[in-house]
Parts: structure tokens; sequence; C-alpha cells
């Protein structure tokens, strides 16, 4: 059952499909509040920041004046935001200094601070403090210790740093 190609001239010639698109190939690791902010405007992200941040919210595919997002934002805000977002339940982010946060995690993390005392102090999960350090992760080890393999996961060798292992 094997086509052999000079049977089957049409299928060689024809051309490849056209890749579907993709709306989120051409995003490059932006944060909600930037996506919001694109789609309505940095004042009315703020707004909606201000008064549903650090919760989870309903957008409305055909928004109304009555619904939250529109008493928050503006109806017209809130039409824009449901062409991208509609249907969707969105966690809305506490606050929107994400990029100064995330240097900052960093930085307190070369200090060797905890991953607790960081979460705690920067109002944050620890979780979300493991994703920003793997993320931003740089080859600090040298070659021989990073070829080394670790039986502890990635969140332990976080936590603790590079693990000695005896030969």
């Amino acid at each position: 059952m094997n086509a052999v190609p000079s049977r089957r001239p049409a299928l060689n010639r024809a051309p490849l499909p056209t890749p579907r698109f993709n709306p989120f190939a051409a995003v490059a690791r932006t944060s909600l509040f930037d996506q919001v902010g694109h789609s309505i405007g940095d004042d009315a992200a703020d707004k909606l920041i201000e008064d549903f941040g650090g919760r989870r919210l309903y957008i409305p595919v055909a928004p109304a004046p009555g619904d939250l997002v529109t008493r928050s934002i503006g109806l017209p805000a809130a039409m824009a935001m449901a062409r991208v977002f509609g249907g969707d339940r969105l966690l809305i982010p506490a606050t929107s200094d994400h990029a100064h946060r995330r240097v900052r995690i960093v930085a307190m993390r070369a200090e060797h601070v905890s991953i607790s005392r960081i979460a705690h102090e920067l109002r944050c999960t620890e979780r979300y403090v493991y994703k920003v350090l793997a993320f931003n992760r740089a080859p600090e080890t040298p070659a021989a210790e990073s070829a080394a393999p670790t039986s502890a996961p990635i969140a332990e060798r976080l936590k603790r740093g590079p693990i000695n292992q005896r030969s």
C-alpha cells in the first residue's frame, strides 16, 4: 500500500499547506497587563487592576451597561476587551509592576534570600518566584557541574542551590 512517487505525481507537486494563524505565536512572553493594556489602553488597564486586582474576572462576549467590566472601565473599553478576551475568565494581576518585580526577584535571589522570604516581601506566590527564576536562569555554573545529572527536581535545586554530589 505504499505509494510510489511516480504513480502519484499530483501529490508530489502539490503546494505545502499554509500554516494556520496562531494569535499567540506573535506574542513574545508578554504579561496579561501588557495584553490588556494593548487592547484597551494603559489607563483603563490600571483602572481594571484597581477595581479587580488579584481576582478572577469573567469577560462577557457581549458586554452590557450593567456588567462589572463595563461599570469599571466603560462600554467602549469593555467592547474592545470583549473582542480579545470575550468569554474568558482572566486572573487580573494585583499590580502592574511585574517587570520591576521580576528584577527584584532575581536580585534578591542573587543575594541568597530564601524563596519564601522573596514571595512574602514582594507579595506574590512562591510558584511565581520559581517561575521567574527558572525563566531568567543563566548558566552560572561551570560546564563540569552543569553536565552532572542531579536527582532533585528543579524546584529543590532552585531552593537549595547547586547540590554537591559525592563520587
